[in-house]
């Protein structure tokens, strides 16, 4: 069965944020009963995800083969997305010419802001929206019968799921609490029984270690912070000791700790973020900076800190007591899980469905494949040399 990833839920579950791709070509990477699956739309839609990875987890792009692996999945979700067309399509899911209204305004309503200035521009939108189709080779029309296909696709899927999904019932969260709170209060009998059932138990630990998170002692702090570790020289992080005894002395004389903050801290994507605000939970961070960031009253800035990355010299702002969790506190968010849950397994179990039907010929070439290829043929050489020396 193909497991289907979070991507290819949005896209075939709720309302479909379509992009701009589809440039019609002659090439594919794939055939779905007959049916290509273009190379246009899987090298832009790759490429997409690719400027989405460098933005916000460049070191995944570091990985060997990572391009490989990431279009491996977008192939798959395109070939996931090419089944669900053609089922709505002998489904005979019909679209109104309002409902494409309606999506081509959505799509439209995405250049409202001017990219060259940063500001809003609503006049230009319909200009900027034209030119995106220009750019990906298609016209209004060729853009409309595409979202036409999308549409149809996402309404025969929320049919699927209607027919397919369990409402959630408030003792279905009730027992999901029960399982959480095995973890929250270390329940080892509970956490026994749970671990015959490995899915069980990953999910009612990862929602507990979340709830731990959110409800544990907290502190919200300023925070000054000067790299030191044991990679960098003596000399220099003596500097860095220095540097943070005078930034002290420096606000005990007056000096406005956000000024300090902004003109000494060397966290500048927390500056940006929150000015230098941080939350420490306690119990995660280090322990030189827990013990003193949790006994440190309100109000009061820390002589520095020394930890194992550098040293840090806090303000706490506010401090929030350690909470226990009630069934009535989480039911609501059990039940929106639970239920996300019962729908991506199901569209999953059924786009399986139609794979495992389907005469699916992938013609894409991965070099990830080939290396894998030329491994196990080293590997096969290599046993049958040796057991013909035996």
């Amino acid at each position: 069965m193909t497991k289907m990833n979070k991507l290819a839920a949005a896209v075939l579950i709720a309302a479909l944020g379509v992009n701009l791709h589809g440039k019609v070509v002659e090439s594919s990477v794939a055939t779905v009963n007959g049916k290509p699956v273009l190379a246009s739309e899987y090298n832009s839609y790759l490429n997409d995800v690719i400027e989405q990875y460098k933005a916000n987890a460049p070191q995944v792009l570091e990985q060997p083969y990572a391009t490989d692996l990431l279009g491996k999945e977008v192939l798959k979700e395109l070939i996931s997305n090419e089944l669900v067309f053609q089922a709505a399509e002998e489904a005979k899911i019909t679209v109104k010419d309002s409902e494409i209204d309606e999506g081509l305004n959505r799509i439209k309503s995405r250049f409202i802001i001017d990219e060259k200035t940063g500001k809003e521009d609503p006049k230009g939108a319909e200009k900027r929206f034209t030119a995106a189709l220009k750019k990906e080779g298609m016209t209004l029309a060729s853009y409309k019968k595409k979202l036409s296909k999308q549409i149809a696709a996402s309404k025969f899927m929320e049919q699927k799921v209607q027919e397919l999904v369990k409402p959630v019932e408030e003792a279905d969260a009730k027992d999901l609490f029960e399982n959480v709170n095995a973890y929250l209060k270390n329940n080892t009998k509970k956490i026994k029984a749970l671990e015959k059932d490995e899915r069980k138990a990953a999910e009612a630990k990862a929602i507990a270690a979340k709830l731990k998170q959110l409800t544990s002692e907290q502190v919200l702090m300023g925070h000054i912070f000067l790299a030191a570790n044991k990679n960098m020289p003596a000399a220099e992080i003596k500097k860095k000791e220095e540097l943070a005894k005078k930034i002290k002395k420096e606000i005990d004389n007056g000096l406005d700790f956000s000024t300090a903050v902004k003109t000494y801290s060397e966290d500048k994507e927390q500056i940006a973020i929150t000015g230098g605000d941080m939350i420490l939970i306690k119990g995660i961070s280090f322990k030189e900076l827990d013990a003193k960031a949790f006994s440190l009253p309100v109000g009061k800035v820390s002589d520095p800190i020394k930890t194992e990355i550098g040293y840090y010299i806090i303000k706490i702002k506010e401090k929030k007591a350690e909470r226990p969790v009630t069934f009535d506190d989480v039911k609501n968010d059990l039940g929106r899980y639970i239920a996300q849950s019962r729908v991506q397994e199901a569209v999953a179990t059924y786009i399986g469905g139609l794979a495992d039907k389907a005469d699916i010929k992938i013609t894409k070439e991965f070099e990830i494949d080939k290396a894998a290829a030329k491994a196990q043929k080293e590997e096969t050489k290599k046993t049958d040399e040796k057991n013909a020396k035996k």
